[in-house]
């Protein structure tokens, strides 16, 4: 809350990674504006900084930070936050180098040390037109750069030459300066006619309908990548899972990964494809689930809109995320200036939830319940809403030998969930005691 409007003053424009109000296709976005066949910034140098959150140098960051800031209590703290170590399992490690992943100030901390990077590059991308015309006249190259946390993109309008030059002006200027190491292997000089990956997603020089243009597509990986976790979502070894729960876990992965993608070429003709796939693997879920062949499936949990339940329908992908431009400007205002509604990106993340329901069947059970006891709270006698009522244990989970059994129709009831089901906690709780 302190360093963030410090440095989003500072920050430069074409940094665009965990900062307010800036996205992963806002950099795409930018490299879709350089890379137009009237710049010809074709070749493309891909940044890889080996290990980069485990080996910022702390002292180097503290020095950086102290050109800005003065507040040598906030510098202390700054520094405790570093050296204060992690836990890996049951497991402490002292923390030398680096800063914390999934630390809340860790991001901000890593774009404070790579700004010095963007600070480096300024002296080929903060020229003047008529510097850069001077520049080509004389057969030197442009240079137009991007970055995203750790990964950045420098592109050139020159030869292969000069980017290889670039190439190596970086790995000294970060393994000197900064104390960091770029991967010799891993950076690369691309054509933009033979394509690169950045930030998940494939960018690449193709011919279009009129003339050649810069596309960005989905890769092929990515989609297998989510189709896999459907498959492992719809695995047969989780038939333990409720419909409604299998449902929304797919639902949740298919919509963070459409969302994702959902600005790129030929977006709608990829999530057909993710979608068909997740069709057929829930169906054949269901089938093994309740042993049902496909027609009697088809019969059961085939709805006008797609596969589903009662309460919950499968995503179609193809509908539900129609292939969109983007069109927002990549060059942001400062939020903290300007007073903007601040926002933050939603990143794909490789964790996701498949189902599991700690209480297995209870999504399934629920709606039955409420409809049973006609959506009346079976304590006080006054009716609610799905959202207001509660299902709940007459006799209470730890007093079964198998939990399992504790989840049947006949041991469940509808609670208003504020008043009565609280009240009928406490009551238990106060008999078990007086049990002991």
């Amino acid at each position: 809350m302190i360093l963030e409007p410090i440095y989003e003053a500072d920050f430069s424009q074409f940094s665009f990674g965990f900062r307010p109000n800036r996205c992963t296709m806002d950099a795409i976005k930018c490299i879709l504006w350089s890379t137009t066949e009237r710049k010809k910034f074709f070749w493309i140098i891909e940044g890889d900084i080996s290990s980069y959150f485990d080996t910022i140098n702390h002292k180097k960051l503290l020095r950086l930070l102290g050109r800005r800031v003065k507040d040598r209590r906030l510098l202390k703290l700054t520094w405790k936050f570093l050296r204060a170590g992690v836990m890996e399992g049951k497991l402490f490690r002292d923390t030398k180098l680096g800063t914390p992943q999934g630390g809340i100030i860790s991001p901000l901390l890593a774009n404070v040390y790579l700004s010095e990077l963007d600070r480096h590059m300024k002296r080929y991308t903060d020229l003047s037109s008529t510097d850069k015309t001077y520049r080509r006249r004389h057969g030197q190259a442009n240079y137009v750069y991007i970055r995203y946390a750790d990964d950045f993109v420098a592109l050139s309008n020159g030869t292969k030459g000069e980017a290889e030059g670039l190439k190596e002006e970086l790995y000294t200027f970060l393994q000197q300066d900064l104390k960091l190491t770029l991967s010799k292997e891993k950076t690369k000089v691309t054509n933009l006619n033979d394509g690169f990956k950045f930030l998940g997603f494939w960018v690449q020089r193709r011919p279009g309908s009129e003339k050649m243009g810069t596309k960005i597509l989905i890769p092929s990986e990515a989609v297998d990548k989510v189709i896999n976790k459907i498959a492992e979502t719809t695995d047969k070894t989780s038939f333990s899972d409720s419909a409604n729960a299998k449902i929304l876990a797919l639902n949740r992965i298919i919509g963070g990964w459409c969302r994702y993608y959902q600005y790129t070429s030929k977006a709608s003709a990829t999530f057909s494809k993710v979608e068909d796939r997740a069709f057929w693997l829930l169906a054949h879920w269901l089938g093994r689930k309740y042993q049902l062949n496909m027609s009697e499936v088809m019969k059961r949990y085939r709805l006008e809109a797609g596969l589903g339940t009662k309460e919950y329908q499968l995503t179609k992908a193809y509908r539900d995320f129609p292939s969109l431009r983007y069109a927002k400007r990549f060059l942001k205002s400062n939020p903290y200036t300007t007073q903007e509604k601040i926002q933050r990106e939603e990143l794909l993340i490789d964790s996701y939830w498949t189902g599991h329901e700690a209480r297995p069947g209870m999504a399934d059970l629920r709606p039955l319940i409420l409809e049973r006891d006609g959506y009346i709270c079976q304590r006080c006698g006054e009716k609610g809403t799905p959202k207001t009522l509660h299902v709940d244990h007459i006799r209470p989970v730890r007093r079964f030998k198998r939990p399992v059994d504790a989840n049947v129709p006949e041991n469940l009831q509808t609670l208003h969930i504020e008043v009565c089901h609280r009240k009928k906690t406490q009551e238990d709780r106060q008999r078990e005691s007086r049990v002991r």
